[in-house]
């Protein structure tokens, strides 16, 4: 890749090195960095500089990020932190080297039913898993879906889209608009709203494209996309594909509904579907098979079981439209088969015998009348809100609604015994009569307030406050203050407050004390002294190594120990290894030699002679160095009277 990028080769937030750059889209480019401390190779993904510059944005951002590391997924890319370092706001995730469904999908054209239903099972199971911890993807689509080269799917940029959407930037960006308007459900085009049926439908319409090789609504622009998911269903696929089983189109046609209340209510009831189709493959159902008869809705069976019987004459609530035979003569024809009212013998007992009649039908049926109505004023009326405290959020909704209640999820949770993501209270509570149709507010439950506090002493400062949050504490909560320590590692934690063990509110400040680190300077190439100097006015020792080397001036430093930029504690040594210049040579020991012979001898070894006689010695008695020293140095030797040296007399012109 171009080095050109001025972030490649930089280091952000002293610890990402980055590498290159591998990839650029519409909110942030991703890069190949190497985690100094961690030292494992991950992407970098960093903002857009406009994104960036939006502090509601970047706050948002962090926001989404904390909750995306909490997400933990074999289908889903990692996020293992965030930060800003000089205006670049970044996530630092995992790196899963391969390719983009994206770029699958252009390299085969579509995919084969049971390869594209095979793509989308694991990218429904990471759905599923976000949409259980309450959370939406809300950009489900080809790019977000990365394949590694042994052919794993996961799926990236949770939450990124929300933090753009609700940026006051975000959505007036062509681009972003362009890359995603091919999946938006109606309700977001209509209302702006997103929840996991919305990722639902855009897995329907991924499937639809990994079927057909095209996208269902297409259009010039985004506003014409858009017009067409609001206002056109779905085709089916098998309209473009003759013989596809119509499993396979049902399993596109259900998810992208345009009335969100007839999709699968999560990407985990999607991928039940999914996989059912999936586990029948290839063979094809058999055209004799009677089909299932229709399963009565819970909330039908409780109607049913529940309701009061008001019988009387085989009618009761609900039958007052219906036909009923009413005898006007209970009393029957006499003995010679004749009626009382013939016209002969009539004696007006007949009239009598039908007004009581018809007062006792009506006073039973004022009867009925007042009793339905008493029961509807007194009891019918009314529901009982269930008790769904530690449910799933799918069980309560069926159970509320089993009661003809409305159920409302709200955005707010709550602290609770219950565990994390199940139901932790409602409003109105379990118990409470309401009104039929009266609406239910589930409150979904973050866990117990109090906490037992972690041991979090030797720990990473990074790794323990992310051990906090995901604890609940958020991020303001978590102080940190530094202090020395001859124990700890630098960087590393010291104690707690409150102490392990203790516990702790997760609307209370938690304090993490730090052994104070202290970052080496970088002082290779500097004088000695110098470099001395400058850490020591940090507060480190010094130690001093000396090494031969032909290329460094004798005096300065040629490498340090730890290197620049590690984080050390107070009273740290550094060690400083420092040039003595080129590597010596070693003297020839001349000492006894006759002049001649030792000025032959250091010549030879490349060093320079000057030679000095006492009284017209011709023996060296002394030389003026010893053990090594650099080629071409002066070596002084003297001589002194010691015998006759016959050649030294032909090398008198010399001396």
């Amino acid at each position: 890749m171009t080095t050109s990028d001025p972030l490649v080769g930089a280091t952000l937030d002293r610890r990402y090195f980055v590498e290159s750059r591998i990839a650029g889209g519409g909110m942030a480019t991703v890069y190949v960095a190497h985690d100094l401390r961690l030292d494992r190779r991950l992407a970098l993904k960093v903002m857009h500089p406009s994104l960036a510059q939006d502090p509601t944005f970047v706050q948002r951002f962090i926001n989404e990020a904390h909750s995306v590391a909490k997400l933990s997924h074999p289908n889903v890319v990692q996020v293992f932190d965030q930060g800003e370092d000089q205006g670049h706001v970044f996530l630092a995730m995992e790196y899963v080297p391969g390719r983009t469904l994206r770029d699958l999908l252009k390299a085969k054209g579509r995919l084969s039913p049971r390869d594209a239903l095979n793509v989308m099972a694991p990218v429904l199971a990471a759905l599923g898993a976000a949409h259980q911890a309450g959370m939406v993807h809300r950009d489900v689509k080809p790019e977000n879906v990365l394949i590694t080269e042994d052919g794993r799917v996961k799926v990236a940029d949770f939450g990124l889209a929300r933090a753009v959407e609700q940026s006051t930037q975000g959505l007036t960006r062509t681009g972003t608009l362009m890359g995603t308007a091919a999946y938006l459900a109606p309700e977001q085009i209509e209302k702006g709203t997103a929840d996991a049926r919305t990722d639902v439908y855009a897995a329907g319409i991924m499937l639809y494209e990994l079927l057909t090789g095209g996208q269902p609504h297409t259009g010039e622009t985004p506003i014409a996309i858009a017009y067409q998911h609001v206002n056109e269903d779905v085709p089916r696929p098998s309209h473009f594909l003759p013989g596809l089983a119509p499993e396979v189109d049902a399993l596109v046609t259900k998810a992208t509904e345009r009335d969100p209340r007839y999709r699968p209510g999560n990407a985990g009831q999607y991928l039940a579907k999914v996989l059912e189709v999936l586990k029948d493959m290839p063979a094809p159902l058999s055209s004799d098979q009677a089909p299932l008869a229709p399963v009565a809705s819970a909330a039908a069976v409780t109607a049913a079981v529940t309701a009061p019987q008001l019988i009387a004459g085989g009618a009761g609530p609900g039958t007052e439209n219906a036909t009923m035979v009413v005898d006007m003569d209970p009393v029957g024809p006499d003995e010679d088969g004749y009626d009382d009212y013939d016209d002969e013998g009539y004696d007006g007992s007949h009239d009598r015998r039908r007004r009581s009649l018809l007062i006792g039908i009506g006073a039973a049926i004022l009867a009925l009348v007042v009793l339905g109505a008493g029961w509807w004023f007194l009891s019918g009326r009314y529901a009982e809100v269930p008790d769904v405290v530690g449910a799933t959020p799918e069980a309560a909704r069926e159970l509320i609604r089993s009661e003809g209640l409305r159920y409302v999820l709200s955005e707010e949770t709550v602290y609770s015994d219950s565990d994390t993501g199940t139901v932790g209270r409602t409003d109105p509570e379990s118990g409470t009569r309401v009104s039929a149709d009266d609406e239910v507010i589930v409150y979904l439950s973050k866990g117990p307030q109090t906490v037992s506090m972690p041991d979090l002493v030797d720990a990473d400062a990074a790794d323990a406050f992310k051990a906090l949050e995901d604890l609940g504490f958020s991020p303001d909560a978590i102080v940190q203050e530094d202090v020395d320590s001859e124990e700890v590692e630098p960087g590393a934690v010291v104690s707690t407050e409150p102490e392990a063990g203790q516990e702790a509110d997760r609307e209370e400040t938690v304090t993490v004390f730090v052994s104070r680190s202290i970052p080496v300077p970088a002082v290779v190439g500097e004088e000695l002294d110098d470099a001395r100097q400058t850490l020591e006015e940090l507060g480190l020792t010094v130690d001093v190594v000396e090494e031969e080397n032909a290329d460094i001036d004798e005096g300065k430093v040629i490498r340090q120990s730890p290197d620049s930029g590690s984080s050390v504690g107070s009273n740290s040594t550094v060690t400083l290894t420092v040039s003595t210049g080129p590597p010596g040579v070693e003297i020839p020991d001349v000492v006894g030699m006759s002049v001649r012979d030792a000025r032959k001898e250091l010549r030879e070894a490349g060093f320079d002679v000057k030679v000095e006689r006492l009284f017209g010695g011709r023996t060296v008695s002394h030389q003026s160095h010893t053990g090594k020293a650099p080629e071409g140095t002066e070596i002084t030797i003297t001589a002194t009277p010691g015998g006759i040296d016959l050649g030294d007399l032909d090398d008198r012109d010399d001396d």
